[in-house]
């Protein structure tokens, strides 16, 4: 997890609660505040803290709706602006105007990730090398190690115990995607309420937006754009994780009266997600067609790249898929979506898959 970054951007205010107080009973309630609860308030910003003209919303189509209410429920607070959303949007404007005195706050990029993008701009991919330096990281290589004996990747009883034999049982493709997760996963929350309930399902979005931005790319002509759709899907709701974390640091240091799924943050969410994604691939100094790939996510002109297409499809579809899952959309409803928004036959195909399986769970 990237607290450090949390605990930078919110730094001012942490200094505050720990002031002296005249007031023993308000000693004793900031001390008992716990890590992961919403029991008092220990800052309330003032009135007059606003975002500025950078922080402009986005309109929330009925899709965009539909789909963060599957993530943090339906909003009780249906309100334009609240004081909890002017504050964490205060904050996300200080990581996109300051990101490098923050950003260098954010979980060290192992030697086996970098090792990994520049693999993916070469001609051909070296796995040896790839190995080599996983090797040198005992914990990127556990989760390897792990993922190559999961139920998707195990090809026999025996336990698969070094990276050589997990590449060979995984693939580059398998290898890259350990890497990838295991990494990721440094920006995940500690098992805490608010990740239960809201923050595990983008982690699974992000998940599955990796694997069919995977897919989409399988009739590429080269194997490495496979790798680099699997990266570019993972990280591509990246921006979402970080809100999502912002506002759970935000309870700590606000009155919480507003509920964590209040419309005014989910327009946040929307608005901002892609911008955050895109200012931290810029700071990891990612590849150009990975930067372009995602700066064009939530334009019209994702198409120009065939990275992008796939990673904008890909999410797409992952979106549908767990709204029909959770029977928000209809059938008919699904159908028109995809015949709206997908141009590709490769997502057209994992369409018609999520539509087959859907039916095949109702019959169930």
């Amino acid at each position: 997890m990237f607290k450090r970054v949390l605990q930078a951007l919110f730094s001012p205010f942490v200094d505050s609660k720990n002031k002296p107080s005249a007031e023993p009973a308000q000693q004793e309630q900031q001390q008992t505040v716990a890590t992961d609860s919403v029991q008092s308030s220990i800052f309330v910003p003032p009135s007059s803290a606003q975002p500025s003209s950078l922080i402009v919303d986005k309109t929330l189509s009925l899709h965009d709706g539909e789909f963060l209410d599957y993530l943090f429920g339906e909003s009780r607070l249906r309100t334009e602006s609240d004081p909890f959303s002017d504050f964490v949007a205060c904050q996300i404007e200080r990581l996109i105007r300051s990101p490098k005195a923050l950003l260098n706050e954010l979980p060290v990029m192992p030697a086996s990730v970098t090792t990994l993008m520049a693999e993916l701009q070469s001609d051909e991919f070296d796995v040896d090398a790839l190995l080599r330096v996983i090797e040198r990281e005992p914990s990127m290589a556990a989760d390897v190690i792990k993922l190559a004996n999961s139920a998707f990747y195990k090809r026999n009883e025996k336990q698969v115990t070094d990276l050589k034999t997990a590449f060979l049982n995984m693939g580059s493709q398998g290898l890259v995607e350990g890497v990838v997760n295991s990494y990721m996963k440094n920006f995940t929350p500690g098992n805490n309420i608010y990740w239960r309930h809201f923050g595990e399902k983008i982690w699974n979005h992000s998940v599955q937006t990796a694997s069919f931005s995977k897919e989409l790319m399988k009739d590429s002509s080269s194997q490495e754009d496979q790798a680099a759709a699997y990266f570019v899907g993972l990280i591509r709701n990246l921006g979402k994780m970080i809100i999502f974390q912002m506002m759970v640091e935000a309870f700590k240091h606000v009155d919480p009266s507003v509920p964590p799924n209040s419309l005014a943050l989910k327009r946040l969410m929307n608005s901002y997600s892609i911008r955050l994604t895109y200012t931290i691939a810029k700071f990891w100094e990612l590849p150009e067609s990975v930067l372009t790939a995602i700066g064009y996510q939530e334009s019209s002109r994702y198409e120009c790249t065939p990275l992008g297409q796939a990673v904008f499809e890909a999410n797409y579809l992952s979106e549908l898929c767990y709204l029909l899952e959770e029977q928000t959309i209809e059938v008919e409803q699904f159908k028109r979506r995809c015949k709206e928004t997908l141009t590709s036959p490769a997502a057209y195909k994992v369409a018609s898959r999520i539509y087959k399986e859907s039916e095949l769970a109702l019959v169930g």
